[in-house]
């Protein structure tokens, strides 16, 4: 299931290639055409899409810049 990663990020990482080097995030597939999505710029909250994340507690431990994971379903009428 694809997944959205919240991040918080210091103002030098603000940009969608620096968020793919962080060690927490090495090895998952994140979405280019949705990039890095300002959440709240205040904050510094910021959102990335994967195709999938496993062992989140250990990239948190790896980046702690990761701040949770959560489903990116599809809503539609019907």
């Amino acid at each position: 299931m694809p997944v959205m990663i919240k991040l918080k990020l210091p103002e030098s990482l603000t940009q969608f290639h620096r968020v793919k080097e962080l060690p927490g995030l090495a090895g998952l597939p994140l979405d280019p055409s949705f990039g890095l999505v300002p959440i709240d710029p205040r904050q510094s909250l910021y959102v990335v899409r994967s195709a999938s994340i496993d062992d989140l507690d250990h990239r948190r431990k790896l980046s702690p810049e990761i701040i949770e994971a959560y489903g990116d379903i599809r809503i539609s009428t019907t």
